[in-house]
């Protein structure tokens, strides 16, 4: 039998310094949504042999993009750091991982690249739980790395 290797959870890292590296966790972020696209532009393309035939669509590929979101609690701890990432040039590691009993996890893969932050919200409500959510726009090539350790799955 196969079946899939599950992703439990993401967690967003601010990525500061080159030597060292530095991951500061976005903590209370607990929800990550990754979107990856690529935008596009329609051409139309006549068939010379038949100039009165319907043209056909020929599509080109623009660019592409990764969004980011995430959601969580409302970390009261985290809310001034999470507002001087607003609007900032910065780098950002994504850890997706499977629960397997430890305090870690078992690391799966990383995303990894610039994005600017470009909403912080928190929804605070005295009759619900808070919750906080985050979106990052994506900048320039992001990587995806699966993880390598011996005795990870990929």
């Amino acid at each position: 039998m196969s079946v899939p290797t599950v992703v439990d959870a993401a967690i967003i890292y601010r990525v500061t310094g080159s030597n060292p590296v530095t991951r500061t966790v976005i903590c209370g972020i607990e929800n990550v949504t990754i979107n990856e696209t690529v935008n596009t532009r329609d051409r139309t393309l006549r068939d010379c042999a038949k100039p009165g035939a319907v043209p056909g669509r020929s599509v080109i590929v623009n660019n592409h993009q990764v969004d980011v979101t995430g959601s969580g609690v409302s970390n009261a701890d985290d809310i001034a750091a999470r507002r001087a990432l607003l609007g900032i040039h910065a780098n950002y590691s994504i850890d997706l991982i499977r629960r397997d009993g430890t305090d870690a996890g078992d690391l799966l893969g990383t995303y990894a690249g610039q994005g600017v932050m470009t909403a912080s919200n928190l929804n605070l409500s005295s009759e619900n739980d808070g919750g906080a959510e985050i979106t990052i726009a994506g900048e320039g090539t992001w990587t995806y790395t699966p993880d390598s350790t011996p005795g990870a799955s990929a």
